[in-house]
């Protein structure tokens, strides 16, 4: 396509923005009307599988540790053991 024929983008995204107008699709189903390409809530079905557990709500919990708390060294106690470190590495 030639620069001269080219359509600019917000005249592409003008036209494109009357496509998404209308009622969303339904479909039939046992337990009533849902729309297309989504499980059915009410049962948990999407093409003939069971997607999501439908029953009697049950909580779930899950207890994290307890955070391990680690010793927390004073800047001048590493001090002095690097400073005992050296004077052993010399003797």
């Amino acid at each position: 396509m030639s620069v001269r024929m080219k359509l600019t983008h917000s005249k592409t995204a003008s036209r494109r923005a009357h496509h998404n107008k209308g009622t969303p699709r339904l479909v039939a189903t046992k337990t009533g009307v849902r729309r297309r390409h989504f499980a059915d809530p009410d049962t948990g079905m999407y093409r003939g599988k069971q997607i999501i557990a439908v029953g009697g709500a049950e909580k779930v919990t899950t207890k994290k540790a307890p955070a391990k708390k680690k010793p927390v060294k004073k800047v001048a106690d590493t001090k002095k053991a690097s400073s005992k470190k050296k004077e052993e590495a010399s003797k």
